[in-house]
């Protein structure tokens, strides 16, 4: 009855058939022109989601646990987020951050950006400046 339960158990934990796909893209403005900081974020709805870091060139890979591992198959609300202007090098108090893309792109409700995993494993977003 152990041994049962045990595995059981185990394979609750592996997740049954639940598989991560790769996603991966770009964040852009319309002319092309990479955004070259923020974030790219997926809610899942129940407190947990996906995140990708863009680098300087605009891509971003999506993970769930991972930096990398993908996302669960879905339709998704996508946002784009921390997309702010850099601080300068050393330590000024007066800095103010001032955002790069329109505020609307924050939000997953007012982004407009949806997309279709595993269909959809290659973003292309474009993003309006403020």
């Amino acid at each position: 009855m152990i041994r049962f339960t045990l595995s059981i158990a185990l394979a609750a934990a592996v997740g049954c058939g639940t598989s991560q796909h790769p996603v991966s893209g770009r964040v852009q403005f319309p002319d092309g022109t990479p955004l070259p900081i923020g974030r790219v974020t997926v809610s899942f709805g129940n407190g947990l989601g996906a995140t990708g870091w863009l680098r300087s060139d605009g891509t971003f890979d999506l993970g769930t646990y991972t930096p990398t591992d993908g996302i669960a198959p879905g339709t998704y609300k996508v946002a784009v987020d921390n997309a702010v202007t850099p601080p300068p090098g050393g330590y000024d108090p007066t800095f103010v951050a001032k955002p790069l893309i329109h505020p609307r792109f924050a939000n997953p409700e007012t982004s407009g950006l949806t997309f279709e995993v595993p269909r959809d494993r290659e973003w292309v977003i474009v993003v309006e400046k403020p």
